[in-house]
């Protein structure tokens, strides 16, 4: 089911792609599907193999005379009283409210042991059945404006053979029949019962069962619909079938249940509104089935039924009967005439400008839009019977349903063989993706390594192998006593654990290295004569990426290992907390002489290693200052939490 757009009503042949132009042998192919269907259908539905009993087969019994009286009252002995005339039957009376009584003859040369069969049906609100005096038949009420509607419903009576005599016999019929116009009165068909019963078993069971069980069924189907609308992506289409299935519900309701709060002329309304609806949504739901929706058609239909229904509401009430209901008769049998062409046509138009491929719900559509039509036909020009889609609507919808379930159900059946497909695809990418991650890291952390490698022959060249070559030239002038000596080494050996230390701190947390770092500096710092002040003041604990703790304590290390060896101050300070905007800081402070004139802050490109500690400052997201206070040096590293966690990220 495609999304509906409004691009395609425009026309605008953005979707050609989508829907490409019929070739001759798809052509062919739905032809041939909508004439099989078509023939199975009517072949089936309508017109049965085999023996089919018919009312033409009854025996039926003929009546000698008729009469009709007017009565004040609908009761049996306003009608015995009543002063009747003659009448011809079929007979339509015209126009008041009227409670009318027929009374009618027939001769029986013998009682029929199982009694007579009728078949008792008017076009009136409602009736009561009387047999020489005796009744058998009387549903709901009669009086005026408050009278059910059971006469809209034919009943198959059963005449038992004690209410009958050998000679002449009288069947009276008692109607009302208010709000619609016209009282139109027939010959009861009347016959031996089990014939009566057996030619009429068929349309009893169309008319009232099937009907009932078919509106049944349009109600869950119209569950189903609302259920789609809130889920499919088609929403048009679904609304379309909810409408479709409800109003065939409500039509099918109109009919079977005859005790409403409604007067005559609001069954009249609802009549004419319902079966127009039906008609609207049925070619709306065509076109939404299409894939390329006329929206505008849609909304010309929709603004069409509203104005016949508003129509019907005043000319039932405000024009004079029974011209407001001819006035709407007529244009009612109009409507379903332009109705019936409408579906035809949009269907056909449809079949020669798409390639389509629903064979199935084409072919059951096409019956829905014929039956349509010739329904139309016979309102308008009364060449058919009529009811062909009332009759067979429940039965199409419930095939289209299913056909159109079938299809999504092997579209989805696709949809999880390729979800499977790609299941297994994506698996096996995952594991590439897995071996290529193993080889990725191997690679980086045997750069690291060589990172570090680096590092640690830059550091022994630059720190421990500076002092050791200078110990030997020493010694090899014999310019170095015993204590120089030693001195030497321990400060070669306090830079060898420093190394060692930081090669640690690559696993460590800041509170970890911290603790280290005081273990090992404190003791070098010490041992070289100097004070050591150590305060570390942390909010909470701090969590750092272990490369961004390896670079806090290597210009940690550089910082303390300049001031022990250039400063000439008796003190070194080092100071680390988290300040107000969640910043670390780490001030390291000696009282020495300060830094010579050419190494400022803003230009720390000498040596002391100054220049080292911006750079590694700057890798992590942070800053570092230096400034000469009036005694020593302070070094000053800012680094930003939030910052260094995403550039270690």
């Amino acid at each position: 089911m495609l999304r509906v757009r409004s691009d395609r009503a425009a026309g605008d042949g953005s979707n050609d792609a989508l829907h490409p132009k019929p070739t001759w042998q798809r052509g062919l192919r739905i032809i041939a599907a909508i004439v099989v269907i078509q023939a199975v259908f009517w072949g089936l539905f309508y017109a049965p193999i085999g023996p089919r009993n018919s009312p033409r087969n009854i025996d039926r019994i003929a009546f000698s005379s008729a009469e009709l009286a007017e009565l004040k009252a609908p009761t049996e002995a306003a009608a015995d009283v009543a002063t009747y005339s003659k009448i011809n039957l079929p007979y339509t009376d015209c126009c008041d409210p009227a409670y009318l009584s027929l009374r009618m003859t027939f001769n029986l040369t013998d009682v029929p042991p199982e009694g007579l069969g009728l078949v008792a049906y008017q076009q009136v609100d409602n009736f009561i059945y009387r047999l020489n005096g005796s009744v058998i038949h009387k549903k709901g009420r009669m009086e005026f404006a408050r009278q059910t509607f059971d006469g809209q419903r034919p009943y198959l009576l059963h005449v038992p053979a004690g209410l009958l005599k050998a000679g002449e016999n009288q069947i009276n019929i008692i109607t009302v029949r208010h709000g619609f116009p016209y009282t139109d009165l027939v010959e009861p068909m009347m016959g031996e019962y089990q014939q009566v019963r057996e030619a009429t078993a068929m349309r009893f069971w169309q008319v009232i069962d099937y009907r009932m069980l078919g509106g049944a069924l349009t109600f869950l189907l119209g569950l189903f619909a609302l259920i789609t609308v809130f889920r499919s992506q088609d929403k048009l289409f679904a609304s379309w079938l909810l409408v479709l299935c409800w109003s065939w519900t409500a039509y099918c309701a109109y009919g079977l249940v005859l005790d409403i709060p409604l007067s005559g002329l609001g069954r009249m309304v609802a009549f004419f509104a319902l079966t127009s609806l039906v008609s609207v949504s049925l070619i709306c739901f065509l076109d939404s089935w299409t894939r390329r929706p006329l929206i505008k058609l849609q909304f010309a239909l929709i603004a069409c039924w509203l104005v016949f229904t508003a129509a019907t509401v005043y000319a039932l009430h405000k024009v004079p009967m029974p011209m407001g209901f001819d006035l709407m008769d007529k244009a009612w049998s109009w409507f379903a005439l332009a109705a019936g062409c409408i579906a035809v046509a949009r269907l056909v138009w449809h079949f020669a400008t798409t390639a389509e491929d629903r064979y199935i719900e084409a072919g059951l559509l096409s019956i829905c839009a014929v039956c349509l039509a010739l329904d139309a036909v016979g309102a308008k020009f009364g060449l058919l019977a009529g009811g062909y889609f009332v009759d067979s609507a429940a039965i199409l919808i419930l095939a289209f349903v299913i056909a159109f379930l079938q299809r999504n159900f092997h579209l989805f059946q696709s949809a999880l063989t390729l979800n499977n497909m790609l299941e297994t695809n994506l698996k096996r990418r995952e594991a590439e993706l897995a071996q290529a991650y193993i080889r990725e890291r191997e690679l980086i952390d045997q750069q690291a390594r060589n990172e570090e490698r680096r590092r640690l022959m830059r550091d022994m060249h630059d720190g421990v192998g500076g002092q050791l070559v200078g110990l030997l030239l020493e010694v090899r002038r014999g310019a170095i006593d015993k204590d120089r000596m030693a001195e030497g080494l321990q400060t070669a050996m306090d830079e060898i654990r420093l190394m060692i230390d930081s090669v640690d701190a690559t696993a460590s947390t800041l509170t970890t290295m911290l603790d280290v770092f005081e273990s090992r500096v404190r003791p070098r710092v010490e041992g070289a004569g100097l004070m050591f002040d150590w305060n570390v003041e942390l909010a909470s604990e701090v969590d750092l990426a272990p490369p961004v703790v390896l670079q806090i304590f290597r210009i940690m290390q550089e910082g303390v290992t300049n001031a022990i060896k250039h400063s000439g101050a008796n003190t070194i300070a080092v100071q680390v907390r988290t300040d107000v905007n969640a910043d670390l800081t780490v001030r390291i402070a000696d009282n020495g002489k300060g830094l010579p004139a050419n190494l400022t802050s803003s230009a720390p490109q000498g040596g002391h290693g100054l220049g080292n500690m911006r750079t590694r400052a700057t890798t992590i997201g942070g800053t570092i200052d230096w400034t000469n206070a009036t005694q020593g040096t302070a070094i000053v590293l800012s680094i930003p939490l939030t910052v260094s966690e995403s550039v270690a990220a």
